[in-house]
């Protein structure tokens, strides 16, 4: 455990239909998976309410093996990309999937891309991004780039979901969400998507990154956690 779990273990529960109320939901992801780690549950049981989802991938995810020649960056970003859309199609079938395709570890928090990003924003929605205390600079600069979006559109809501801070010390007001045993599963079979990310795939990069097993555990059976701003 970290010192953000001890935390957050006592923290509220909140079901996903009173998380959202009447508002359509965005998910601001930096990388492909980060949508089913962070809240892959959220959204399948969003989804299943009638909710119009839609998730924006705001990197191409393609710096995860650099040292692979079998799987050179544009070869990389196009499986990552498959793997996005096949996970979503299993946490939300009728969602939008928009690829912004940026650099990994690039990610833009200018006020240009924010701009382009709200247009994909419908009126009212919740906008979930990721958490910008994540040790990740794609992380942040999605953080940042969720902040430019809600200081100019006063109709949204805004929150954020932890990755790789869930792991630290640090802590935030969190809400654990509730999510059912179907979503749950869901959120299993979608993470199995990201085959390029959770298993030994690519194996020609010795230094390339493969999520461990306790960490893939961890947020299958760890309740998913939004923090407010």
């Amino acid at each position: 455990m970290s010192g953000f779990l001890d935390h957050v273990a006592d923290a509220p529960e909140i079901a996903v239909a009173a998380l959202l109320g009447d508002r359509p939901l965005v998910v601001l992801a930096p990388h492909p998976d980060d949508e089913t780690l962070g809240c892959g549950a959220l959204l399948f049981d969003a989804a299943g309410a009638g909710t119009p989802c839609h998730v924006i991938c705001v990197t191409d995810g393609a710096r995860s093996h650099p040292g692979s020649r079998a799987w050179p960056a544009a070869r990389l970003a196009q499986a990552r990309q498959d793997e996005l859309r096949a996970a979503v199609r299993i946490l939300a079938p009728a969602a939008s999937v928009t690829w912004l395709g940026h650099p990994d570890c690039g990610a833009p928090d200018d006020a240009g891309a924010a701009e382009a990003i709200a247009r994909l924003v419908p009126q009212g929605a919740l906008l979930l991004a990721s958490w910008g205390d994540d040790p990740h600079i794609d992380h942040q600069q999605v953080a940042r780039l969720a902040y430019r979006i809600a200081a100019a559109r006063p109709d949204l809501a805004l929150a954020f979901y932890p990755i790789w801070g869930r792991f630290t010390d640090l802590q935030a007001p969190a809400l654990r969400i509730e999510a059912t045993d179907a979503a749950c599963d869901a959120k299993a079979r979608a993470l199995a998507c990201h085959r390029t990310q959770m298993t030994a795939l690519i194996d020609d990069d010795p230094e390339g990154f493969v999520m461990t097993k306790a960490h893939q555990s961890h947020f299958l059976t760890h309740p998913e956690i939004v923090i407010a701003p």
